[in-house]
């Protein structure tokens, strides 16, 4: 099982840094504004939260061995039997809440920012 957590996790950060570099070049490429630009993160941000919500929500444990992390894993390595696809499925949902619970903190601070700025 730690295999799979940890395919998991490289997954979500490598899904993390793609969604902020397509954020990064559109606000560079857009905005001029400082304001505009945290509030474009801001919601960039809010939306990966909800995208990892919807995504967990759509998984069973006969989708977990369609995802990315499970068909990583060597055939050994992968969890056996229904409660291993259960366990596997719990912790993919709980680490992927934690990284929509850490993305919508940022989109609060993001917008804590804008609103602190807008306020001058």
């Amino acid at each position: 099982m730690n295999e799979f957590n940890e395919k998991a996790f490289y997954l979500l950060v490598w899904r993390a840094v793609l969604v902020t570099l397509v954020g990064l070049v559109l606000i560079v490429t857009r905005t001029v504004e400082l304001a505009t630009a945290l509030f474009i993160g801001a919601n960039i941000a809010l939306l990966f939260s909800v995208a990892l919500i919807a995504w967990t929500s759509q998984l069973d444990e006969e989708q977990i061995v369609r995802t990315e992390a499970w068909r990583m894993l060597m055939p050994g390595e992968q969890p056996a039997g229904p409660v291993g696809r259960q366990c596997a499925l719990n912790n993919l949902a709980e680490m992927a809440f934690r990284f929509a619970k850490a993305s919508s903190a940022v989109a609060i601070a993001l917008t804590g920012t804008v609103l602190a700025i807008s306020a001058d």
